[in-house]
């Protein structure tokens, strides 16, 4: 409701300052409005406690605005998701992450950990929302390979690196989240 009455009030001001070309300002108004109302995820997830958040000013503007972790976390970060809105979501039948560190200008192609449940086809031994999972060392349900492919017990990040994780929740609604951060 917040952010209606925040829209409402941009687009007025807008309005009335742009004068002639009060139209122009209006659809622009619109869209900035359009952009802030726009749900992008139905995922809310922390690392280390910390919860990625999105930049309003960025999304306003542009209609997206990347995932991020303002402060630095751990090199075995401890993860958790939230589903809003679970009605919508459905069964969960595979939850996936990857970490991508990144390289040059960008992010690498090859993730540096990928951690899956052990029995990919088993929708009870998939990561569950609401619950924190600690990457270091998530237990003997889950599979964490490095980026050579091997089988390690647990994610252990660089530390000073910047990282993106992207989490893959597959449903009757699946969805996918790019989240960026950097370590201690």
């Amino acid at each position: 409701m917040r952010r209606i009455i925040e829209a409402t009030a941009l687009f007025a001001a807008v309005f009335v300052v742009a004068g002639c070309s009060g139209s122009s300002a209006g659809w622009t108004s619109f869209s900035v409005g359009k952009n802030l109302l726009r749900k992008d995820s139905h995922l809310k997830i922390t690392l280390d406690g910390q919860q990625a958040k999105q930049n309003t000013v960025k999304k306003a503007a542009a209609g997206y605005s990347r995932f991020e972790v303002k402060e630095a976390v751990g090199t075995a970060p401890k993860l958790q998701f939230e589903i809003m809105e679970p009605d919508k979501f459905g069964r969960i039948t595979m939850v996936s992450l990857q970490i991508h560190q990144k390289f040059e200008a960008d992010y690498s192609d090859h993730a540096e950990f990928v951690v899956t449940a052990r029995n990919l086809n088993d929708s009870e031994a998939q990561m569950k929302p609401n619950t924190t999972y600690d990457l270091g060392a998530p237990g003997p349900g889950f599979r964490v390979k490095n980026y050579k492919g091997e089988e390690v017990p647990g994610v252990q990040l660089n530390p000073g690196m910047k990282y993106m994780l992207v989490l893959t929740v597959k449903a009757d609604k699946s969805e996918t989240a790019q989240i960026y951060f950097e370590t201690k």
